[in-house]
């Protein structure tokens, strides 16, 4: 649960920092936007539900009288959202095993791309259990890598129980696509004493955006804050 409180805790002060990204200026009013698409310009027609770039203008000025120049300060703000795209070639993997011994496998590849770090949770990772077996769990490793080699090498292998408190963060990269490609292996031990049964183990990998703004909600949509200011 590592990865994921402090995926929280720079959520909370990214929203203490940067508090002025939620609030627009008063009296802000929002513009119509297009976006370039297949060689033309579409309209994003100012719908709050399925627009992917909005524009908010505020700050009018006036100005009358003798005086023979005038400044006016401009800004021009930008606050970009973080957004993620992954693919997993698999969420499940089945083991036959017909006789005892120390078998690994590479079952499930995972590609993330995304514009800012991501955290990654392990939840309930633990050795495959069979509640009917005169040995009722079978010794359970996981690891992250590219072939078995490398991760032999590296010490990479991590007990089952002990990915749980093994959660990592994929940090940004400048370079390339942004995007971060390996395979999560997982090795089993099996024993002369695990009976001829069904073992299993359910778990669940949380990948978590720790750079996202503050007027994104939970589920990526516009937050409604983003419209207080706006009559």
């Amino acid at each position: 649960m590592k990865a994921l409180i402090v995926c929280l805790a720079l959520l909370a002060l990214a929203g203490t920092a940067m508090a002025q990204d939620c609030d627009l200026p008063g009296g802000a009013y929002e513009v119509e936007t297009w976006k370039w698409v297949n060689g033309a310009w579409v309209s994003e027609d100012m719908n709050p539900e399925c627009a992917l770039g909005r524009l908010f203008a505020s700050g009018p000025v006036t100005g009358e009288c003798n005086k023979r120049c005038w400044e006016i300060p401009v800004v021009i703000h930008a606050s970009i959202a973080q957004w993620i795209k992954f693919s997993v070639t698999g969420t499940r993997w089945d083991w036959r095993i017909m006789k005892p011994g120390t078998y690994a496998g590479d079952c499930i590849e995972f590609t993330i791309c995304s514009n800012g770090d991501i955290g990654v949770d392990y939840e309930g990772f633990d050795d495959l259990y069979s509640p009917t077996s005169c040995t009722p769990y079978i010794t359970t490793w996981y690891a992250w890598g590219r072939s078995v080699y490398e991760i032999d090498e590296r010490g990479g292998w991590i007990r089952a129980p002990e990915l749980d408190n093994s959660d990592d963060i994929i940090e940004e990269t400048c370079e390339g696509q942004h995007c971060w490609t390996t395979k999560l292996w997982t090795k089993v031990q099996i024993d002369t004493c695990n009976s001829a049964c069904e073992y299993e183990d359910e778990a669940m990998v949380t990948l978590c955006l720790i750079n996202q703004k503050c007027w994104v909600d939970e589920d990526g949509s516009w937050w409604d804050r983003l419209l207080c200011d706006i009559d």
